[in-house]
């Protein structure tokens, strides 16, 4: 009888032999117990996570329903906070599903978590790009795991 250790080895060998047969694995990665470094990248705010029509969505919808308490400027009015600027200072060490979370939640103060997740996250498009974040070439995408994956930054990388 094989041990339990003994016929994890086995269970592995045979799931990445089938795996090679049927194309899902490179040969060079056939070793069950060899992981492969992670060579990606850390990604974050300033490495252009949203598109420009994302944002330009966003604008829209900020001016619909949050200029009129934080300013068409984003400087805020009154008592309400600016969101250019000390944004960025204000989610530094957090993460992008951070901002996400508070907008989906807590605005627009007259209607709470009202808005679509997709609306949410082209708020957050446009925030980020008018705290100049730069724009990329895929989405920000509406979903919070994701998101609470990518570091808020608050220095743009050269």
């Amino acid at each position: 009888m094989l041990d339990r250790k003994a016929l994890n080895h086995m269970s592995r060998t045979i799931l990445v032999t089938l795996a090679i047969v049927a194309g899902a694995l490179p040969i060079g990665a056939a070793s069950a117990d060899q992981t492969a470094p992670s060579h990606k990248a850390r990604i974050g705010s300033a490495h252009g996570i949203y598109t420009e029509q994302q944002a330009a969505e966003g604008a829209q919808i900020y001016k619909r329903v949050c200029a009129m308490c934080h300013g068409e400027a984003l400087y805020g009015t009154g008592e309400i906070p600016p969101l250019k600027g000390r944004l960025l200072y204000n989610f530094r060490g957090s993460s992008v599903g951070a901002l996400y979370d508070y907008v989906s939640r807590a605005m627009p103060q007259m209607a709470p978590g009202s808005l679509n997740p997709n609306d949410n996250a082209a708020i957050v498009a446009f925030l980020l790009r008018e705290n100049d974040m730069p724009a990329g070439a895929k989405r920000l995408p509406a979903d919070q795991a994701t998101l609470d994956a990518i570091p808020f930054e608050t220095v743009r990388p050269h």
